[in-house]
């Protein structure tokens, strides 16, 4: 019985199976109305077992890039002059839209946390986050775009709660947000406008003012958000 590191490993294999069909139709080798291979020719050539390499083409065939002949094979159904991106445009959408329900999710509690912060944070909290500031002003200095500090600033200001329950809920939120950390949208705007508003939310729970640090991380969550999805549009 396959195990659920097995589900993932073929679940990983067959998502590179489908980049690498999109890869031969993008560069032209093969073209629309072309019939592809044997699944038995294609699982030797991607050297994938072949429930991976049926995976991928179900899932091409469902998003319209492949389509399938009943006893003639699989063949490239996009039409010349088509958009091979077209299919995947919904994907992109539903991307978009989970992206933006998590900004709504970090904008409804965030804020709070960063009150509660403000309210019980202790030196040894506010001495971890001006390093962590020091961090995030070393990398746009030194033109990284890791995003590094800037997840571990908002872990550590749910730390200065003292509630581990904070703690856990920022780090599954952050971590869902890595693609919005990746190099195309860390534009230096983008890192000098956190930069600016973490230095200002230090500044809130240092003198312990819950209000103001509530407001300034609001602040700061709804900048980014009008930043990242400008980007898009």
């Amino acid at each position: 019985m396959p195990t659920q590191s097995d589900e993932m490993r073929q679940t990983k294999i067959y998502e590179q199976v489908v980049e690498r069909i999109r890869d031969l139709i993008d560069s032209g080798q093969i073209r629309p109305g072309d019939r592809l291979p044997s699944e038995r020719n294609l699982a030797e050539i991607f050297k994938v077992s072949r429930s991976s390499l049926r995976e991928a083409i179900r899932a091409l065939q469902e998003s319209g890039v492949l389509e399938s002949r009943r006893g003639d094979g699989t063949y490239v159904s996009l039409p010349p002059g088509s958009d091979l991106l077209a299919p995947f445009a919904e994907v992109m959408t539903q991307q978009r839209i989970r992206l933006w329900q998590l900004f709504q999710f970090r904008q409804a509690i965030e804020p709070q946390i960063a009150r509660l912060a403000a309210a019980e944070r202790t030196e040894g909290h506010l001495e971890a986050l001006r390093h962590m500031l020091d961090l995030q002003e070393k990398e746009i200095n030194g033109g990284e775009k890791t995003g590094f500090a800037d997840l571990h600033f908002h872990q550590l200001i749910a730390m200065a709660t003292g509630n581990p329950l904070f703690v856990d809920v920022v780090t599954r939120a952050e971590s869902k947000l890595a693609e919005t950390r990746n190099e195309p949208l860390q534009t230096e705007e983008r890192q000098i406008t956190s930069l600016q508003s973490h230095k200002t939310i230090i500044e809130c729970i240092e003198r312990r003012d819950p209000d103001a640090a509530e407001e300034a991380m609001r602040a700061h969550l709804q900048i980014v958000s009008d930043i990242i999805f400008s980007e898009g549009k």
